[in-house]
């Protein structure tokens, strides 16, 4: 209830609240009786709820290796090392990784009430996962280090877990892994953890010189001959300390200088062969096929200091190969063969991981747009490439019997793209002429077969639309090479069995000529579709 009283001297007016009892109670009791309430909900909050509320335990598990999944009663909880709260009861966790045992803790999780705001109740638990299936982890973990080479952690991580299994079996399955991981190793930091995970296998090789280095190097190719210019990547991944007392060496030198020599001497003589011509064409299911000789290709570049060009000489038998990318209208024949890979089942075919969401993008149901049954077939998977030349395969005359249709490898790419020329950037020679590449204005690529032919009748190796190959793509393969041709084959230094992406070559219609040329090379991964990116095919003879 309020008052107004008088005003005072000062001509001030002043009000008084008065409280009416409650209850019966006088306002002195009542409002003793709301602060104490008060008080003990806050002190119920402060020492009580949280622990009523999460009545449990808190679990920090830490699993080795790490990166486990943990799951409570069969719901995903965290992934190790981790800390989760296990309510109170009768609990199931389950630590899982793929490839390894699951180790599960049965228990009943109980905890204090009081004060769990301010001091958690922590328990701990520590398993150690035995492995299951170790080729399987080691084949998972190459596959996972091709993608991310950025994490280098992988190549020590699996030594470790594969070297707990304790057995023939492991030792033989990490040296394949090492032998294989080497050629996604092209940086300083990712050598560290190669050598740390070699140095798990070979515990006496923590401090190796250059020359025993290279030699245990050599062990783990299963063709060491083929690796001739290991010194090379060696000096690309050594430490710059160890790289530069590498390349100071008189042995690194001797072998440098020999290297150069035995090169000006091969570019001379290829140079001064008579190039063998444009021979007839050979069609089929529409396509043309012009013939591509046997040969010494010279791989890579003389005008690059890059090592993934690094040049090196490869000997080739001859093949077929089509004379532009495969256009719309020859791949929608192969569609209509082949309904599965129509653009309707691209959810399907995303699913199974064969496309992506932009296969076929530009195409409808009916087929491809109006007046571009002559543009190279774009937005296709290396699946869907890969698909084409099977049902290709099926369609060759009996005059090639024993032949397949393929992608062709990056060195059969490279050697059918120079047309007989050596060491030259472009398919005409020095500067790029009809090829299709960036301008003002452009907005696609140009019907297939728009450039000017090369020395073996073949049109837009160059520019136009990247095209997919069947190598799986190494940024330091080159340096995993011989001096003699004969080792180099694209049945011997090609294909390497494993990988994240694909190789493509030869630039698109959205490059700038300047930064394309004959020996680049490139990667995407093999679902991927882009309006960038079509194929062309060869035919080949089976390999045995």
């Amino acid at each position: 209830m309020l008052k107004e009283r008088p005003a005072g001297a000062n001509g001030e007016t002043r009000v008084e609240v008065h409280l009416k009892p409650f209850l019966g109670m006088r306002p002195g009791v009542y409002l003793t009786v709301l602060y104490a309430l008060l008080a003990l909900a806050v002190l119920f909050f402060l020492f009580f709820y949280k622990g009523v509320r999460d009545q449990g335990v808190f679990l920090r598990v830490t699993s080795s290796p790490p990166g486990a999944a943990v799951s409570v009663d069969g719901r995903y909880a965290g992934s190790s090392p981790c800390e989760i709260l296990v309510k109170k009861g009768a609990r199931r966790i389950v630590v899982s990784r793929p490839y390894f045992q699951d180790l599960t803790l049965e228990d009943d999780f109980s905890g204090p009430i009081f004060g769990t705001l301010f001091v958690r109740p922590r328990r701990r638990w520590n398993p150690k996962l035995q492995i299951a299936d170790l080729p399987g982890l080691t084949g998972a973990a190459l596959q996972d280090f091709a993608a991310n080479p950025h994490i280098p952690e992988i190549l020590e991580q699996t030594a470790v877990a594969a070297l707990t299994a304790g057995s023939g079996e492991a030792n033989a399955l990490l040296s394949s892994f090492l032998d294989r991981a080497k050629f996604f190793v092209s940086s300083p930091l990712q050598y560290k953890y190669y050598q740390d995970a070699y140095s798990l296998l070979h515990p006496a090789a923590g401090d190796l010189s250059v020359d025993e280095l290279t030699a245990r190097i050599r062990d783990f190719a299963s063709e060491g001959g083929r690796f001739d210019n290991i010194l090379y990547w060696l000096a690309l991944v050594l430490p710059v300390e160890a790289s530069r007392s590498l390349q100071a060496s008189a042995s690194y030198q001797d072998f440098s200088r020999g290297y150069q020599d035995q090169l000006r001497a091969l570019v001379s003589r290829l140079r001064a062969q008579t190039a063998a011509g444009i021979g007839p064409a050979m069609r089929i299911e529409g396509l043309a096929f012009r013939t591509v000789p046997a040969g010494i290709l010279l791989a890579g570049s003389l005008e690059e200091t890059s090592a993934a060009y690094l040049p090196h000489p490869v000997s080739m038998t001859s093949f077929l190969a089509s004379e532009t990318e495969v256009p719309n209208r020859l791949y929608a024949r192969f569609l209509a063969e082949n309904p599965e890979w129509r653009r309707q089942n691209a959810a399907a075919l995303s699913q199974q991981g064969q496309v992506d969401d932009a296969y076929l993008s530009a195409w409808t149901d009916q087929g491809f747009p109006s007046g571009e049954e002559e543009l190279p077939v774009t937005a296709v998977s290396w699946f869907a490439a890969q698909a084409f030349c099977r049902w290709l395969s099926g369609r060759l005359p009996s005059s090639l019997a024993g032949y397949v249709a393929r992608l062709p490898s990056e060195a059969e790419w490279e050697w059918a793209a120079r047309g007989g020329l050596v060491g030259s950037p472009y398919p005409q020679g020095a500067k790029p002429l009809t090829e299709v590449f960036f301008e003002p204005g452009i907005a696609g690529p140009r019907p297939a077969g728009s450039s000017a032919p090369n020395g073996y009748g073949l049109r837009d190796a160059s520019g136009n639309v990247w095209e997919w190959c069947s190598d799986w793509f190494s940024p330091v393969a080159y340096l995993f090479s011989s001096r003699d041709a004969a080792g180099n084959s694209p049945e011997r230094s090609s294909e390497i069995p494993f990988g994240a992406e694909k190789a493509v070559r030869g630039g698109s219609w959205a490059n700038e000529k300047e930064l394309v040329k004959l020996h680049t090379r490139a990667s995407q991964p093999p679902s991927w579709c882009t309006p960038y990116l079509g194929f062309r095919v060869v035919l080949a003879r089976t390999r045995s």
